[in-house]
């Protein structure tokens, strides 16, 4: 029947007021792996206030006593890696290799980078004269609201909470409804490594109910949020309300372009990782290969080839390549988006359909799949799928695959795979996109910014650009005069 699991507010964990849960759902098997508070405006009200009497005190401690508790934290995640790993496993369907090897200690370096990177942080002296001096200071923002998505639970968290508090703020998550749990067992270390109650508020709930409260809340200073553009444009008009910032870390229909000098074996491994790693569930995934005329043929051929050997299967065995999607309405969307393109004209080359022998017929799988022969202007070409499904568009120009490149309403990232690094510099200045990588994608590290353009968002997470996001800059102005010079000055 699954664990129940407890909200954290003000150090304390509890339950919604309403008794009401959440039922937390396996995507590989149905099966429900544990039940979260199904939380509300009240239970938001109590944490922003929480949040609000920490934050002063916490503001006050200096870097490196903050920092050490944030190693501490990192210290606490990495002793549950196993356990967790596995735990994360079964409320998204990332394979267990993935959340082992990667989820699991990406969580903790982040707090170790930002416990760290911050005792750089630094303001600026302004020359404005010889009678004053001028300088500038970096000061937290006060509370701010951390809204977070299902395909990296844990990770995404993190990447959010880490450099919000370095820099001395008290912050408010809310997690996704259908994959809380680790999150929620984050919440259960703060206490135990004694970060002061408040600091950390871990709330689940419906993003219809919690989540616009909390982006209402005219106690919070500010709203980070990652997840789709249609809930990002939502967040925005909501906290016009209280004209408080936001950072939008959102979709894309990313390009990765094939040059017809590239080395296709490595175009292709790369193609086939940037596609389908979980379940091609990742706002950096590669939705759309423009590939250069006289290769597509070969390209194509490669990338199917290769394609047809991941292995989809039972997240929860190491040597499952790619597990199911999320939950089942998000598999019944991608499989709309696969129908449209059917009809659209375009030509399946390989999937296309749901697992239908036992065992994987309980789960939410979606077998990889590739169109060819697809016209930017098609419809499922033009959406983020945000599943295993991805399409080939030929080009004859560099220019060409540019342009198409940018006929998007996103500006994620996009990739140029070349052996003429000068041609590809020149075509990376002219995406519009906030990543470039050349013979590489999906390459996200935590000391690069991540961040992008148009519907795709704005604000940057990893690197020290983080730490700009939650921190205000003060001018602070010291007369050196002996008494204030004005335009006035000896007329009164």
């Amino acid at each position: 029947m699954g664990n129940e699991y407890r909200a954290l507010i003000d150090g304390k964990l509890v339950a919604a007021a309403s008794g009401e849960q959440m039922e937390v759902v396996n995507p590989a098997n149905g099966e429900v792996v544990g039940r979260a508070p199904r939380c509300g405006p009240a239970e938001i009200d109590k944490a922003v206030a929480a949040a609000r009497r920490a934050a002063p005190a916490w503001a006050a401690l200096s870097i490196p006593a903050r920092g050490k508790l944030l190693v501490k934290l990192a210290a606490a995640i990495a002793a549950h890696r196993e356990e967790w790993a596995r735990l994360e496993t079964r409320q998204y369907g990332g394979p267990l290799w993935k959340t082992t090897s990667f989820d699991l200690p990406f969580a903790s370096e982040l707090l170790e980078y930002y416990a760290g990177v911050a005792r750089g942080m630094t303001g600026m002296t302004l020359p404005v004269g010889p009678t004053a001096a001028s300088m500038t200071v970096r000061e937290p923002l006060g509370v701010v609201g951390l809204i977070t998505p299902w395909n990296f639970p844990l990770v995404t968290v993190l990447a959010k909470l880490a450099p919000a508090l370095i820099t001395g703020n008290a912050c408010v998550v809310k997690p996704p409804s259908c994959a809380p749990l680790t999150a929620l067992k984050l919440g259960e270390l703060t206490i135990e490594v004694g970060l002061p109650p408040g600091v950390v508020n871990i709330v689940t709930g419906p993003g219809a109910s919690a989540g616009e409260a909390l982006v209402k809340h005219p106690g919070v200073d500010k709203i980070a949020f990652t997840g789709d553009s249609a809930t990002g444009k939502r967040i925005m008009t909501l906290a016009g309300g209280t004209v408080k910032p936001v950072a939008m870390e959102l979709g894309g229909k990313n390009a990765l372009i094939v040059m017809d000098d590239a080395d296709l074996d490595a175009t292709v491994e790369g193609a086939v990782w940037s596609s389908f790693f979980n379940s091609g569930q990742n706002c950096a995934s590669v939705g759309r290969f423009l590939v250069q005329e006289s290769v597509y043929e070969e390209f194509a051929a490669k990338f199917v080839a290769a394609a047809k050997k991941i292995t989809v299967g039972d997240p929860l065995d190491m040597a499952t390549m790619m597990g199911p999607l999320a939950y089942r309405g998000h598999r019944d969307n991608v499989e709309r988006y696969i129908a449209m393109a059917k009809k659209s004209g375009a030509k399946l080359l390989l999937g296309g359909e749901r697992p239908t022998a036992p065992p994987l017929d309980k789960g939410f799988y979606v077998t990889p799949t590739i169109f060819g022969d697809c016209d930017n202007r098609m419809e499922f070409m033009r959406e983020e799928i945000f599943g295993p499904v991805v399409g080939l568009i030929r080009f004859k120009t560099a220019d060409e695959a540019v342009a198409l490149a940018n006929d998007t309403r996103y500006g994620l990232c996009a990739s140029v795979w070349t052996r003429d690094l000068r041609n590809g510099l020149v075509m990376a200045g002219q995406i519009k996109v906030g990543t470039v990588w050349l013979n590489q994608h999906l390459s996200i590290v935590f000391e690069a910014p991540w961040g992008g353009c148009k519907e795709s968002g704005f604000g940057k997470e990893n690197s020290t650009l983080a730490l700009e996001e939650y921190t205000m800059i003060k001018n602070v102005w010291i007369d050196l005069a002996g008494s204030p010079c004005t335009p006035w000055q000896g007329k009164v």
